[in-house]
């Protein structure tokens, strides 16, 4: 797992919006679909399609650690480095205007650095 933990941790760092997601899935391109509505530019949001690499089992073991839950599943969606959550969070924290909100803020904390 040493391996997946690193590239996940490398893309952390890397963009303040980060999607793990497989291509294929109808709920991650429900959150794709989500993503798409706040404009982001490839500087802040990347999707990262799990299912190509050969660590994506390990990716999935990883996220149970990296976000203390029992879900292995994409898609996990992190802002700012800190995980917000899977297809059930996502949708809720929209429809409140809380994850616009939280987008927002990650992106003001860096351009404050």
């Amino acid at each position: 797992m040493a391996g997946a933990k690193i590239f996940v941790d490398k893309k952390l760092a890397q963009k303040k919006v980060l999607l793990f997601s497989k291509t294929y899935s109808p709920e991650c391109k429900s959150i794709k679909a989500i993503l798409d509505t706040y404009k982001l530019t490839p500087n802040t949001l990347q999707i990262v399609e799990i299912e190509t690499r050969q660590d994506c089992t390990q990716i999935e073991n990883y996220f149970q650690i990296l976000c203390s839950t029992d879900a292995r599943a994409v898609p996990q969606l992190f802002i700012g480095g800190r995980y917000v959550g899977g297809e059930k969070e996502i949708p809720r924290l929209h429809e409140a205007g809380k994850l616009g909100r939280m987008i927002y803020d990650s992106i003001q904390e860096n351009k404050a650095l």
